[in-house]
């Protein structure tokens, strides 16, 4: 389980660190996109963190909480378009807007559901691979 930054307080470190149950990984060279449900225009973001179940992103408009989004995302070989997924939080920050949004694979709105899992998981364990690598190089 990743630790929350020390800049928060104790009892929000604490709370930060037991809200997610699966780990989020570092990216690098993840290319996003989002789309609004209902607009034709995409806007381009930073990828923050990344799991197969969610992603946060930095964009420069805020997204609405419980908003339907659709997101592109490129990482060398692996092309996903129009994966489904749903705001759950977007605050502003002095470079834009950090926005978590969950993945909804299984949503009646998304294509290939299998497809989209498994590229999913695929990414993560890219990134997974690339954040052990890395750890490993920092401790040596």
């Amino acid at each position: 389980m990743s630790r929350a930054p020390d800049y928060y307080p104790k009892m929000a470190r604490n709370a930060l660190a037991e809200r997610r149950s699966k780990p989020r990984f570092q990216t690098v060279g993840l290319l996003v996109s989002v789309r609004r449900k209902g607009r034709l225009t995409r806007l381009q973001g930073t990828a923050t963190n990344f799991n197969r179940h969610g992603i946060a992103v930095v964009v420069d408009q805020p997204l609405s909480k419980d908003a339907v989004v659709y997101l592109s995302l490129r990482n060398g070989d692996i092309q996903l378009e129009n994966v489904v997924g749903i705001v759950h939080n977007c605050s502003s920050q002095s470079h834009g807007y950090r926005c978590g949004i969950q993945f909804r694979p299984h949503s009646q709105n998304q294509f290939d559901c299998d497809h989209v899992e498994k590229t999913l998981a695929i990414l993560e364990a890219r990134f997974a691979a690339a954040n052990r690598a890395s750890e490993k190089l920092a401790a040596s």
